[in-house]
């Protein structure tokens, strides 16, 4: 009587190959997406790199890696968002050999940068996005395929990508619901510890 509850061993073993299935498109979609989820955009006359990682705690970081042409250089990060993504925005170059006052005001202080970032990026934001996307299901597919090489079962590999695709999707969508831009209100640029570039 007692036997006749237990699943059957090669249900169990079905189980046992989802969870792990599972367990690496998630992983797989978290290490795709800490080494190839960012790219250098152009954000009015700035270009920034942007990155989207899988973090301990909402985080995002702003700043300029060089002090050049009015701009000053230091990164600042606060905690705008719920969920465990770290976004970030750093002023790598400029389109042009001048840049413009309004261009300089609109970098002075970490809240301003973080809405000239918001207000003039909504392209690279997408670009960004997209590229996260891509990434993703990249990454996820990958994993799935590790445990679809055990069974050959190819259907493995979207199991892996679904469940990167879900995770991902539902830490950005916390993000998205629960950011706060304000939150640079109080913070301040700290200069790298490196030569800064003066011209």
């Amino acid at each position: 009587m007692e036997g006749a509850a237990l699943a059957p061993p090669r249900q169990v073993a079905r189980q046992g190959y989802l969870i792990l299935t599972i367990l690496l498109g998630i992983a797989g979609s978290g290490i795709a997406m800490a080494a190839f989820a960012h790219g250098s955009y152009r954000v009015g006359p700035l270009i920034v790199e942007m990155s989207v990682k899988p973090a301990t705690k909402g985080t995002t970081q702003v700043g300029s890696e060089f002090a050049r042409l009015g701009l000053q250089a230091g990164t600042a990060k606060a905690e705008t968002h719920a969920g465990f993504l770290a976004l970030k925005g750093t002023i790598t170059g400029l389109y042009s050999q001048s840049i413009s006052p309004q261009a300089v005001l609109d970098t002075q202080d970490p809240l301003t940068l973080a809405k000239t970032i918001r207000d003039q990026g909504k392209t690279a934001v997408k670009k960004v996005l997209l590229r996260v996307a891509l990434v993703v299901i990249g990454g996820g597919a990958a994993g799935g395929a590790v445990v679809a090489l055990i069974g050959l079962k190819t259907r493995r590999v979207f199991q892996g990508l679904l469940a990167g695709i879900v995770v991902v999707g539902v830490l950005g969508l916390i993000a998205w619901k629960t950011y706060d831009i304000d939150k640079f209100a109080t913070a301040k640029f700290s200069a790298p510890g490196v030569a800064l570039l003066q011209r």
